[in-house]
């Protein structure tokens, strides 16, 4: 089976590498990053399916989901991986990517009323891209 990508995947493929500086390639789904998750309970796509479909492109499912709204960035998924991968730079990757297309600082209110968007990612993007 081969996969192939369109070029707006190419594009957020290298915004996410870019962004997080974290090779989601080396995985090879041991599970690791997802039994030591603290919250992983309450995520809708697990630790491991997220380096999965990074690899197969899925990349509107994982700006769509909650996964990246829920890690807590307690880095313990890159301290268990055996490739040294941090997820949570990538999850923090995804979610700028996310406020980045999807916030417009001039209409925040309308935004804001949405119910989109977490409250943490509203008063983030303030400090983010308003210094």
């Amino acid at each position: 089976m081969e996969i192939t990508l369109k070029k707006t995947d190419i594009t957020l493929r290298d915004k996410i590498l870019k962004i997080s500086g974290e090779d989601f390639n080396k995985c090879y789904q041991c599970g690791m990053c997802t039994s030591g998750c603290p919250v992983a309970d309450e995520m809708d796509i697990m630790p491991n399916q997220v380096n999965m479909m990074l690899m197969l492109g899925q990349f509107e499912e994982l700006l769509n989901s909650q996964t990246i709204w829920i890690c807590v960035a307690c880095f313990e998924c890159g301290a268990r991986c055996p490739h040294n991968i941090d997820l949570a730079k990538i999850n923090e990757a995804l979610r700028e990517i996310k406020i980045r297309e999807n916030i417009d600082l001039f209409n925040i209110w309308e935004t804001a009323s949405t119910g989109e968007f977490p409250t943490i990612a509203l008063v983030a993007s303030f400090r983010k891209f308003t210094s």
